[in-house]
């Protein structure tokens, strides 16, 4: 068995004395310092918006525990279409405004009994307000989990 060297060998090449191998390091490394951020590669450059990029406009409200005569029930009524179905844009919030009664939001079906799908959940509550942004399309169905079935709601999201 041989002893392990104190240098670094490499084929082809000779042993150069340890001082030319420090001013070797040394010249390497002040390039290194002296190209700053080039050597990181390419950067991305951002591709501008085709369009510009709607504002989003003001939470639409859906008043929690309001029939749709505005008189005290377990329901959900969206201001704009009086059902509970809200129609929104992606992009765009609902705010929940307790009206009476004790009441959540909360995302998910109710098949047979209602399952949280973790959406969102504004907690049981009253006299609150709750808002939710809704990123992408899709068909969000809701319930409260005080009254369940009796009380549902849908956002459709386009």
């Amino acid at each position: 068995m041989r002893e392990a060297r104190a240098g670094v060998r490499v084929r082809g090449m000779a042993p150069t004395p340890r001082a030319a191998r420090a001013a070797l390091f040394a010249i390497l490394l002040g390039v290194c310092i002296g190209c700053d951020d080039t050597m990181t590669g390419p950067t991305a450059t951002p591709t501008p918006a085709t369009g510009p990029t709607p504002t989003p406009g003001p939470p639409r409200i859906v008043y929690v525990g309001k029939g749709e005569a505005g008189q005290r029930a377990n329901a959900f009524v969206d201001a704009q279409s009086g059902t509970a179905t809200s129609t929104i844009p992606a992009g765009e919030t609902i705010e929940w405004v307790w009206v009476s009664g004790s009441h959540s939001t909360t995302s998910g079906t109710c098949p047979h009994g209602c399952v949280l799908d973790g959406i969102w959940d504004s907690g049981i509550g009253h006299d609150l307000t709750f808002q939710h942004t809704f990123p992408s399309a899709g068909t969000f169905p809701y319930f409260c989990l005080v009254h369940g079935t009796m009380m549902q709601g849908t956002v459709i999201v386009q």
